[in-house]
């Protein structure tokens, strides 16, 4: 059957976190096509450890030393080629990709409820922006709402590229059900500020994650 398009997405699971992508495939030919798509994930710094306020059970969980939440923002442009077609019902459409595009990272900072005055039992819980300066596992109660710090969100922009085997095993004629392994490098024109520089702790303009993508979707003939 003579394919025109494809419409997928699906959720995108790597090393530092997780996403979710849309893609729009046009044949050029039987085995060839193009691809655009956007992809949001979000990439945590490895030396994120989870901490708790251990004077009050119901503290929320806050990452000590971090300054900043990052997600990247990635629209695509890419080829897909058959390596080799379903035989059958059962079988698996294997195919090579790649893809190519700005990255656009959105920094938000982080914001954390602060115990006043600094010492235990507090008096009262302010929201206040992370400063390691001021803030210590002395005074941090736990971390406050994702939506403090929105208004404040600043891009970083860089570029990406993308390299993945796809296997497609749907038993509909037109369905489209996928596995996509690969690796995705982001690279930005400086360094992207997730964490304090504490104790020998780094930030890098440079992030190399393998991945790994299920997807949803459909193939239409017009």
């Amino acid at each position: 059957m003579p394919y025109k398009r494809e419409i997928y997405g699906g959720i995108v699971l790597h090393g530092a976190g997780w996403g979710l992508r849309f893609d729009h495939a046009k044949y050029r030919t039987a085995r060839d096509r193009r691809l655009l798509g956007v992809e949001v994930v979000g990439m945590k710094h490895p030396k994120e450890v989870k901490s708790f306020n251990p004077y009050y059970e119901d503290a929320r969980g806050y990452f000590y030393g971090k300054s900043n939440s990052l997600m990247i923002l990635r629209p695509t442009y890419g080829r897909k080629w058959q390596i080799t077609d379903k035989i059958r019902r059962t079988g698996a459409e294997v195919n090579l990709l790649w893809g190519i595009g700005p990255s656009i990272g959105l920094l938000k900072p982080v914001y954390l409820q602060i115990g006043k005055p600094d010492r235990i039992p507090y008096e009262n819980i302010a929201v206040e922006r992370y400063d390691p300066a001021i803030h210590d596992v002395q005074n941090i109660y736990g971390r406050a709402t994702w939506f403090n710090g929105v208004g404040e969100i600043k891009p970083y922009i860089g570029g990406f590229a993308r390299a993945a085997l796809s296997f497609e095993y749907s038993g509909e004629t037109t369905g489209l059900k996928g596995l996509e392994v690969g690796a995705t490098m982001d690279v930005y024109q400086k360094t992207v500020p997730i964490m304090a520089e504490l104790e020998g702790v780094r930030n890098k303009q440079l992030y190399f994650e393998f991945y790994l993508a299920l997807q949803f979707g459909k193939k239409y003939v017009q």
